[in-house]
């Protein structure tokens, strides 16, 4: 009985609700066939935030929305679970209650965020906003309390009241002790502010005000309001009295910008308030709305979006206008603009839960997942700051997904289910992308009908973040249908979570992989019937990734003056070692070049920025390995400033007999300095002392002054205003008004013009005053306006209006525009123009498209690189038939801007790139409104080129050890294109020779400086350098000189150095020493050999060998013959080992050496020895050469050359002895011949000259010898013996040449006086003297007399002069030719073909050298006289 009650009751119920029954029926059959459903899950109520009392209750609801499912709901704060307590716990339906809230400072509190959770089991949990629990609060603290005031009467008195409490307090005001009650004059305004306007003698008291709330109230302390006791002025300018504040008022809410000022013009006017939105003035058409209120504060209801903005109060009256400003942000709290659905996917596809949500401030967007958060990773990513991508998915994906947006002033979230079905289950409300199931029983048949296989699968393009990988797809012939896809898996090696592209190509280009990874990448192809039954498969292991840093994070640009911006940010996520430096890049907008600073930390602060300008940041972190990846580039402002310059295009109109009309133009852009909130016009009449002041908006150009006087001549001037103040002004101008007033007994005649230019919401409306011929008064116009019909709505502008733009129009729609002038008779005609707005045109969603693939970049020179890709939309064709295009983005790296190249075809060529630079390349596809993201971008680095600038910076330094050296600096070129691999120094004394005339020296690239030594004293060089690297030479460097110190200076300072006598001094010593020396052991060795002689004699050993030659004169003594050993007698030389008597010596225009010299004769401690050297005498090669090429020099002979053995003659052939005639020649003293008989040159030094004798013998003098300077050191390496014998007839003429040569002497020189020969590099050595001298023969066996090696040299009184021209040595015998010795000096080379060879030559210590040559010559008489003696007796 009972079932059938039931059965009865049940039949009943469904006949009464059949909708009910058609859901269960749907829902079984649901569950009964297995179609996927989503269960409905969410929050009922959430907690909203509250405020509470200490010790009293608090209610915080939660409830759900779960089906038949049960939900278990928790708490949390602060991001804590929480269970309940003595003081809190839970209502069955999930809501949170507090007995008592607790709140103790430095104890356990309530205060805090609250969440619920609520979770299903088997479906998920949810999380609800966060709501705050506050605990009522009213601190001792002031904001802002109360301040004395002092005015005058009839003044505006204004307190303000500002405290911070929780909720916000109530304020009251006081006077004394009694409430302030709002009246007429009296305003407390809901912002806690008290108004007193026009303010009386029983005004002046003490005021306080009380903040009260929930939790308590205070009072604060007593502001008094004075009189101020002086007299005022005939004219003040406006002060304010009190300032409008920065506010943040949430929308929907009310703002109040308190504003009033005092100070009354020659008038005895108040100042005038006028507010200004961004320069122009406040609209006040809304007047429900928008409302000016007591003195002059600005009240804005139901504040909206639009009301942001920068607001200024103006304060003007006759003396001077004074402006202040303040800014109104306007508070959005998020709300969704998108919400994320649910969602079914297959397993390794990829999903997109969109979200997005707006608000003031821009809202931070989270994720959550089953109640616990999400944060980025390989596989979950945010796209575009919110959408939440989830790559790969995985059964465990499934779940409840939240998007949670927040914003100071609070948060709300949605959700979103994702069910992850099995791969076979088509996706509900969608077919089958490829097939569906093969039937039972044809699984086998059908095979055939199958795609065949990838095959050749393989990794085209590995990089650090994506694989390109390729494929071919064999067409089976038994395969009767196309592949229309092919799927390419990858996943990471043991990772379980695999991802899925589909693809009709054969190529496809796998991103966002991690670096240093191995991959597993398989691809299986599809047609009609199915998918291929085996797949190709590859593991790919990502290149290593580049260790620099990541970007910095958190950048952000602080506005700290009208100059200086603050920069801060983080370090990177990834430092990849330790950072050693940042770089801060930044330009300013819309500028070309940009500036780099390096900063250690993370702050950086950038002063002397340009006023009111917008500048680009950006930082790159360095670590060891170099610079990383840079931020995006933040952009900041600096603050404003007055102009700096005056407004343009000045000029002054006059209309009528009391107006002028003054127009101008804004200062240029760069000088505004911030925006133009107003222009103030000074004006006066000419001859009076005081003036009138007027300001009008910052968006007008023109003004009328009116109420003028007839007939008077005014000055006016006009300067720009900004926040900060009143820039210049211009100079005064002026205009004199008309003699006659105008008319207002009538009304005014129509407008001269209209015009009215419309657009899509607005209509821009302009015209011109009435005809001034017509001598009415126009006070103001009236611009009507209507949809279809005219003066519908209407304007009121002021008389010095002309133009005014109508807004909040409907598009495409006509309307009917009129305007009339008025006075004060009434309006005159109106002027009607028809428009029609625009069309409002709603731009499309562009879909994006794929970013080209492949990308390849070729380097063909060293400024041009061909970039190449594919474009996967194309198809295998890569043909394009639309019309699309590609734009490439390249900059160099590290940090180089970005520039762009569009190209039509899939290559591109980049020309214009700096060599031997690394570029990174980017290419994305633009086909109309549809374009794609970037591609991945590759990186190339163009060839190198010759250095394209020159070297910097090129500077000599003297070196203070030798004052002949310099020291060459320089840096490498600002653009040297490639590796320096050397540089070349050229210097000279001539800046005007050639390149290839200059000498050269060379530098390895990697030094920056070079020492030139070996430089002439007092002397100018000029030096440039040229750079060089593997591509060729750079440009010469600017010349640069340097000039030596003269040889004085250098001198002095050496000796001073050195701390002995002056080198002059120390060479005369010398000098003298030797002479004595050589005189002295001249005489003691021919004593000696003379008294030999006489012994050999006696014992009557010596027989002449050879018959005496008799003599034809008178007999004279012997000469002067010294015996030899035997051993060392004449023998005949090999002709192929004598060396020549003299060798051409090579000069230089520019002696110089870049090393130092070897030589020890340039040491001053060998002196001595150099000297000893000079002053020995030697056969023939000790005369100079007459020719035209040794008037200066000696012959040049190598050091080892053939010294051959003196003749011996008998005493009967010699002749008689003759007086030797002295001749000047000017020789080098010092300058020392190297001898070799190697082809290695060796160094001479050139020094002051000295004076040579040459001697020949005369008949009225003793003999006297040969007085030589000149050092030669002969070696016997040979016998020489005479070739015949000459007879005394012969020597007797003197001019037989023939008979000189056979004797082995040089043929006379032209220029030498008779009797002299020099004898050349021959068979013998000894010269042929006198003019009617015997010959000289060579016996075999003939006693020798051994010569002296060294013979006291004389030299001859000076000249009393200084300077002294060294007459023309005499010429030497033909010489065999020799290679010249090329040699280093310190000083300049003297030649006979310098212009120093025509200088004369000081001589040193003149008077001394004369003396000491004096007491020589005496010495050298003596010791003749003796050896006569000797040899005649």
């Amino acid at each position: 009985m009972a079932e059938r009650v039931r059965l009865k009751s049940w039949t009943i119920s469904m006949n009464r609700y059949p909708s009910l029954l058609f859901c269960l029926l749907a829902f079984a059959y649901g569950v009964y066939t297995g179609v996927p459903h989503f269960k409905d899950f969410h929050f009922r109520q959430e907690p909203r935030s509250l405020v509470a009392k200490r010790g009293e209750g608090a209610l915080l609801n939660c409830s759900t929305v779960q089906g038949s499912d049960t939900a278990r709901i928790e708490w949390i704060k602060d991001g804590e679970l929480i269970y309940d307590s003595q003081n809190r716990y839970m209502l069955d339906n999930g809501s949170l209650v507090f007995e008592a809230v607790v709140h103790d400072k430095l104890g356990p509190s309530d205060r805090g965020d609250y969440q619920c959770l609520a979770t299903v089991e088997g479906l998920g949990t949810i999380v609800s906003r966060s709501a705050t629990l506050n605990v009522a609060s009213l601190p001792k603290h002031f904001e802002a309390p109360p301040e004395d005031i002092t005015i005058r009467l009839n003044d505006t008195a204004m307190f303000e009241c500002q405290s911070v409490g929780v909720p916000p307090p109530d304020v009251r005001w006081f006077r004394e002790s009694v409430a302030v009650i709002p009246g007429p004059k009296t305003i407390i305004y809901p912002s806690g502010v008290l108004e007193i306007a026009t303010v009386t003698a029983a005004d002046f008291a003490q005021y306080r005000c009380e903040v009260s709330n929930m939790e308590r109230s205070r009072f604060s302390p007593f502001a008094t309001l004075s009189l101020n006791m002086q007299d005022p002025p005939e004219s003040e300018a406006p002060s304010f009295v009190l300032r409008p504040r920065d506010q943040e008022v949430v929308v929907g809410g009310e703002a109040f910008l308190h504003c009033a000022a005092n100070g009354r013009d020659h008038l005895k006017h108040p100042p005038s308030i006028l507010w200004l939105k961004d320069g122009a003035t406040v609209d006040f058409s809304e007047a429900q709305r928008v409302t000016l209120r007591g003195a002059g504060t600005l009240h804005i209801k139901d504040v909206r979006r639009k009301d942001a903005g920068t607001y200024t109060c103006r304060a003007k009256n006759k003396g001077d206008t004074i402006d202040t400003d303040a800014t109104l942000t306007v508070l959005v709290p998020p709300e969704f603009k998108k919400k994320p659905t649910n969602i079914f996917a297959h397993p390794n596809s990829d999903v997109m839960l969109e979200c997005e949500a707006e608000g003031r401030p821009v809202p931070e967007t989270t994720w959550y997942k089953n109640g616990d958060r999400l944060y980025p990773s390989d596989y979950f990513q945010l796209v575009a700051g919110s959408n939440l991508k989830i790559l790969g998915l995985v059964k465990s994906d499934e779940g409840i997904y939240q998007c949670f947006a927040s914003n100071t002033l609070g948060n709300v979230q949605a959700s979103a289910q994702l069910m992850i079905l099995q791969q076979d289950t088509p996706l509900p409300s969608t077919r089958s992308p490829l097939s569906a199931p093969l039937p039972a029983g044809a699984l086998k048949s059908d095979l055939h009908k199958l795609p065949p296989s990838p095959a050749d699968l393989k990794a085209v393009l590995v990089s650090r973040r994506f694989v390109t990988v390729s494929w071919t797809s064999p067409q089976d012939q038994d395969s009767p249908a196309d592949i229309i896809a092919n799927s390419v898996y990858w996943r990471e090696k043991g990772s379980e979570r695999e991802r899925v592209s589909n693809t009709t190509q054969t190529e496809f280009n796998i991103q966002n992989l991690k670096p240093d990874t191995t991959y597993e990448v398989r691809v299986r192809a599809y047609n009609p019937f199915g998918a291929s039954q085996r797949q190709a498969t590859i593991t790919v292991v990502t290149d290593q990734e580049v260790h620099v840093p990541s970007p910095p994070v958190n950048l952000r640009a602080v506005t700290v003056s009208s100059t200086t911006i603050a920069l801060t940010w983080g370090p990177p996520a990834d430092p990849k070692g330790q950072i050693t430096h940042y770089s801060l890049i930044y330009y300013q907008v819309g500028s070309v070049g940009e500036q780099e600073v390096t900063v250690m930390g993370t702050s950086h602060t950038l002063p002397d920025l340009e006023v009111f300008r917008e500048f680009s940041f950006r930082v790159v972190a360095h670590n060891h390995n170099g610079p990383g990846m840079s931020t995006a580039e933040v952009v900041g402002r600096t603050y404003s400033d007055t102009p700096s310059a005056t407004p343009q295009n000045f000029t002054l109109e006059v209309s009528s007999a009391t107006r002028i009309v003054v127009r101008w133009q804004p200062p240029p852009a760069d000088a505004q300095n911030g925006i133009i909130v107003g222009y103030k016009i000074r004006y006066k009449a000419q001859g009076s002392r005081r003036g009138d002041t007027v300001v009008t908006d910052g968006n007008r150009n023109t003004y009328a002054l009116t109420d003028l006087e007839k007939g008077t001549e005014y000055r006016v001037r006009i300067g720009a205003m900004t926040v900060n103040g009143t820039g210049p002004v211009t100079p005064w101008m002026t205009a004199e008004t008309y003699s006659d007033d105008l008319d207002e007994n009538q009304t005014p005649p129509r407008p001269a013009r209209l015009h009215a230019k419309p657009r899509a919401n607005s209509i821009v409306v302009q015209w011109a005053p009435p005809p001034p011929d017509s001598k009415v008064l126009v006070r103001g116009y009236v611009l009507g306006y209507g949809r279809g019909i005219a003066d519908v709505y209407q304007v009121r502008l002021d008389t010095n209006t002309n133009d005014y733009t109508i807004k909040n129009l409907q598009p495409a729609s006509e309307y009917v525009i009129s305007i009339k002038a008025f006075n004060n008779m009434g309006n005159g005609p109106s002027r009607y123009d028809t428009v029609i707005t625009s069309e409002d045109i709603e731009e499309e969603t562009a879909t994006p498209m794929m970013p080209p693939i492949g990308l390849k970049a070729i380097v063909l020179t060293h400024s041009t690189i061909v970039l190449t890709w594919a474009d996967d939309s194309l198809g295998r064709s890569q043909k394009i038939v639309d019309y699309r295009y590609y734009t490439v983005k390249y900059h160099a790296l590290p940090r180089g801007r970005n520039k762009f190249v569009n190209a039509t075809d899939l290559v591109a060529h980049v020309d214009g790139l700096r060599p031997n630079t690394q570029y990174v390349f980017a290419v994305k596809v633009i086909n109309g409104r549809r374009q794609s993201q970037w591609s991945m971008s590759v990186t190339n680095t163009t060839f190198e080129a010759e250095p394209g600038s020159e070297t910097r910076d090129l500077t000599p330094v003297p070196l203070e050890n030798d004052p002949l050296a310099v020291s060459i600096h320089w840096q490498p070129p600002q653009r040297p294109n490639g590796q320096i691999t050397g540089y070349l120094i050229f210097y000279t004394t001539d800046a005007d020779l050639d390149d290839r005339d200059w000498v050269v020296e060379g530098v390895v690239g990697d030094k920056l400086s070079t020492v030139i030594g070996k430089l002439t004293a007092d002397t100018t060089y000029y030096f440039k350098v040229q750079a060089r690297n593997s591509k060729g030479y750079g440009p010469m460097s600017r010349i640069v000189q340097y000039s030596t110190p003269s040889v004085e200076q250098t001198g002095s300072a050496t000796q001073e150095d050195a701390g002995g006598l002056p080198m002059n001094m120390i060479i005369i010593i010398v000098a003298c020493v030797a002479g004595v020396a050589f005189v002295v052991v001249i005489a003691i060795v021919t004593v000696f050999l003379c008294k030999r002689r006489d012994n050999v004699q006696n014992r009557g050993t010596y027989k002449s060998p050879v018959k005496p030659v008799k003599a034809s004169g008178k007999d004279v003594p012997p000469d002067l013959w010294i015996h030899q050993p035997s051993h060392m007698e004449l023998q005949r030389m090999d002709k192929g080992r004598r060396s020549e008597s003299s060798v051409s010596v090579a000069t230089s225009t520019l002696p110089r050496g870049s090393h130092a010299s070897t030589d020890p004769l340039d040491d001053p401690m060998h002196n001595s020895d150099t000297e000893k050297r000079r002053n020995s005498f030697v056969g023939e090669s000790g005369y100079p050469s007459s020719g035209e090429d040794g008037g200066r020099y000696q012959p040049i002979q190598p050091r080892n050359i053939i010294r051959p053995k003196p003749i011996t003659l008998p005493v009967d052939t010699q002749t008689p002895p003759r007086e030797p005639v002295a001749t000047v020649t000017a020789l080098p003293n010092g300058h020392i011949l190297g001898y070799s008989e190697s082809p290695v040159t060796q160094g001479m030094r050139p020094v002051y000259p000295r004076t040579q004798y040459n001697t020949q013998y005369t008949g009225s003098q003793p003999p006297r010898v040969h007085a030589g300077d000149i050092p030669h050191s002969m070696q016997n390496k040979g016998g020489a013996t005479s070739e015949g014998e000459d007879t005394d007839e012969r020597g007797r003429d003197g001019g037989d040449d023939g008979y000189i040569s056979r004797i082995g002497y040089g043929p006379r020189s032209p220029d030498s006086p008779p009797g002299y020969y020099q004898v050349t590099a021959g068979d013998t050595s000894q010269h042929a003297v006198g003019r009617g001298g015997r010959g000289l023969s060579c016996v075999d066996g003939a006693p020798v007399t051994p010569t002296p090696r060294h013979i006291g040299r004389v030299k001859p009184q000076p000249n009393l002069s200084p300077y002294k021209k060294p007459p023309a040595p005499v010429s030497s015998g033909p010489v065999k030719a020799r290679s010249p010795l090329p040699f280093t000096s310190k000083a300049p080379d003297v030649t006979q073909h310098t212009k120093t060879d025509q200088d004369m030559t000081k001589s040193l210590s003149t008077e001394e050298l004369s003396a000491e040559m004096a007491n020589l010559e005496g010495l050298m008489k003596d010791l003749n006289a003796i050896t006569q003696q000797e040899f005649e007796c």
